[in-house]
């Protein structure tokens, strides 16, 4: 019998996933079509390479490098690599990709163990190759001081522009902010005059919210009106028609809420810089009203709508007030206190408690000697309670009198 040889099929080669990452920051990029001349040449170059197939361009129009915010069709993108829907990912630099060090490296390990390189064509890496990781980690750092210091001269044009008494893009309700410069929305000037008016009247900005939420009124960009944004709007100098600048900063590049300017950096005041909506005088009024209230623990104006404890509890650590809030837990309500800062959804910086109201209260009548708790006695016995994180309550009494309690126990502290 002849056995004939056969010789072996030959291996099928796997064609890879190839996508592409473009992203322009600058405005004059946009306008000499950088953006759209990236996105033909990978087009082109992912089509016409053998072995590749094509698993898209993806491409956003971003100001800055140094987060993901904004960035939807690199969050897509990376999604659909993790997922295995890519296997090489091309991008023009690591400055296109990310300038933050700690989420580029993350980023590229991800993809990494996913079996997904990516290859940054400026500086020649393949982060598939040994050597591309250390070069990214050298190379991203240099990425990382270049975007601080695209940062840092941005900071210094805007206070520069501070110093030379000029505003620098605020859009408070009731204005439109065009080329340095304020300019009054009419039918929104007369909101606001109707909130500065309604509060001296001795309306609570709860029920001065209420009323514009059920006219149908709305807020900016066809939100609701509340109670903390009628505040803001109260105690804002722009509606006089001064502007106190760089009341505000953020302390780290990068960083998404802004902490205020308690004198870590120079605050300008620009006196008539646009035209007012509120005369000096009525704002003045308002001032006034405002600290009466708060002194009164909230009840001056506004009878029923406060407790005792309103704007008397202080964090130690932010210093702004405790607010009372409502949790429900197995079925059953109850209310507590949470520092300002905390209850605003950006974490709880200040480590402050959230404490239970009805404990408070029983550590006040405890102190003070009541045997049932009594808002107006509250009120007048007690001028403010600073709360630590370390569970500490110091009750200070309007006769200058002070004493320390630990919330934990109840018991007092001596120092």
């Amino acid at each position: 019998m002849e056995i004939r040889k056969l010789p072996p099929h030959p291996a099928l080669t796997k064609r890879l996933r190839v996508a592409a990452y473009v992203r322009v920051s600058r405005e004059s990029e946009r306008l000499t079509h950088s953006f759209s001349a990236q996105v033909s040449y990978y087009n082109q170059l992912i089509s016409s390479t053998p072995d590749w197939e094509y698993a898209g361009v993806y491409s956003d129009y971003a100001a800055t490098g140094t987060s993901t915010t904004g960035r939807d069709e690199f969050k897509e993108m990376i999604t659909t690599a993790l997922g295995g829907g890519i296997d090489i990912i091309l991008t023009k630099s690591i400055s296109r990709f990310a300038r933050n060090t700690v989420d580029l490296l993350k980023t590229v390990r991800e993809l990494s163990a996913a079996g997904v390189s990516v290859r940054f064509e400026r500086e020649q890496i393949d982060t598939a190759t040994a050597q591309g990781e250390i070069l990214i980690t050298l190379l991203a750092s240099f990425a990382q001081a270049e975007s601080e210091s695209i940062s840092a001269n941005a900071k210094w044009g805007i206070r520069k522009k501070y110093a030379d008494g000029h505003l620098h893009s605020r859009q408070p309700y009731g204005y439109h902010y065009t080329n340095g410069h304020l300019s009054i929305v009419e039918e929104e000037a007369a909101i606001v005059r109707r909130i500065f008016t309604d509060y001296l009247a001795g309306i609570s900005p709860e029920k001065i919210a209420t009323r514009l939420n059920n006219e149908g009124v709305c807020a900016r960009h066809g939100g609701r009106f509340h109670a903390s944004m009628l505040r803001r709007i109260l105690e804002n100098e722009t509606y006089t028609g001064d502007a106190i600048c760089q009341k505000q900063y953020r302390p780290r590049i990068g960083d998404k809420r802004c902490e205020a300017n308690t004198g870590q950096l120079t605050k300008y005041l620009i006196e008539d810089s646009h035209q007012p909506i509120i005369e000096r005088a009525v704002f003045d009024a308002v001032q006034a009203e405002l600290h009466k209230r708060r002194n009164s623990g909230g009840l001056a104006a506004t009878p029923g709508c406060g407790t005792g404890l309103t704007h008397k509890i202080l964090c130690t650590t932010c210093t702004r007030h405790y607010h009372r809030r409502t949790k429900t837990k197995n079925g059953q309500s109850y209310k507590y206190w949470w520092c300002e800062t905390a209850t605003k959804g950006h974490g709880n910086p200040c480590k402050a408690h959230q404490l239970r109201e009805e404990k408070i209260r029983a550590i006040i009548c405890s102190a003070l000697g009541l045997s049932d708790w009594d808002d107006e006695t509250i009120i007048e016995q007690i001028a403010r309670i600073e709360a630590t994180p370390d569970w500490l309550l110091t009750i200070h009494h309007t006769d200058g009198r002070s004493m320390t309690i630990d919330y934990r126990t109840g018991s007092e502290v001596n120092h």
